[in-house]
């Protein structure tokens, strides 16, 4: 089993994400840290511990990270993921609380497993970035950090030229590029292939009736009604759960090394750069460029809303 601790802003494709990891043989989720993002790192952390509560998954520990961006406002989400990040899903007030600090904890647990952990990051950057500042060079002790985000060639999710997550927070990205860290990206140019519809969540309830596809179906429908709005399909992209994918399956994957960097500043700003390998401000980041589609779908369809959750 892969150990890996996941850095999380708590949003729905988030949930799906991480309760496909910690249903995954392949591997062994040892932590949640928590950083703001589509959701305050308070409320994401909430919905954390219920998120785990609802999968019996209480041994994972949760840890509070970063409130806000490196050096610019907060940009939330909630109009895509609800206010509590869960959409429309109800569910009881947790029973456990966070154990300590994200920083410490992702600094402490690359040192209990040095070459050895994964970080898992779907959300802003902010937490990893604080990490590295604290303890200079520990994000290369990892094994690999693997993130969704940033868009290298199609359009993106909240400027025309950004995804979210590298657009909350893109000095995060810019110091860790600077640190030369071992970063795999996933951006949106593969995750848009990706998708849920809402005929297949209710596929889903009426096959499995269980406790999971009841939440998938009540937590997906902000995100329905968002892209609806939007004049889009009754649909949701699957951005996060397409990193499990990767770390489970990665022939689904087609991966390409390229040079990168990000705008920090101005109406480009979270904007990644495609650079020659030999200008300097850039690294080579290990970028995904192409997915299987119907190999991938059918294997997220699959782990996302299988019966393997729960039998009530």
């Amino acid at each position: 089993m892969q150990p890996v601790l996941f850095d999380t802003d708590l949003g729905v494709d988030d949930a799906l994400a991480i309760a496909m990891a910690l249903n995954a043989a392949e591997l062994d989720v040892i932590g949640l840290t928590l950083v703001a993002g589509n959701v305050s790192v308070e409320q994401g952390t909430r919905s954390a511990l219920q998120l785990l509560e609802l999968l019996g998954r209480e041994d994972v520990p949760v840890y509070v990270g970063a409130e806000k961006p490196l050096f610019i406002d907060r940009v939330d989400a909630v109009q895509v993921h609800g206010s509590t990040g869960l959409g429309y899903a109800e569910l009881p007030e947790p029973s456990t609380l966070p154990v300590g600090r994200a920083v410490d904890h992702i600094i402490r647990e690359i040192q209990k497993r040095p070459g050895e952990l994964i970080i898992v990051a779907i959300g802003p950057l902010t937490n990893l970035a604080l990490a590295e500042r604290k303890s200079p060079g520990i994000l290369n002790r990892a094994r690999r950090v693997v993130a969704m985000g940033g868009v290298l060639w199609c359009g993106g999710n909240i400027t025309d030229t950004s995804e979210y997550n590298i657009y909350a927070d893109p000095h995060a990205l810019n110091e860790l590029l600077q640190a030369q860290i071992n970063l795999t990206l996933i951006p949106l140019d593969v995750t848009e292939q990706l998708t849920l519809t809402e005929d297949e969540i209710v596929a889903a309830c009426q096959a499995h009736g269980d406790r999971w596809t009841r939440f998938v179906q009540k937590a997906t429908q902000s995100v329905f009604e968002f892209e609806h709005a939007q004049g889009g399909a009754r649909k949701m992209h699957l951005h996060d759960p397409s990193v499990p994918a990767l770390l489970i399956e990665p022939s689904l994957f087609a991966m390409r090394a390229l040079a990168i960097g990000v705008e920090t500043e101005g109406a480009s700003a979270g904007s990644l750069k495609v650079l020659p390998e030999e200008i300097e401000e850039g690294m080579c980041v290990d970028c995904a460029v192409d997915v299987d589609n119907a190999r991938a779908m059918e294997f997220l369809h699959g782990r996302v809303l299988g019966s393997q959750y729960f039998t009530t």
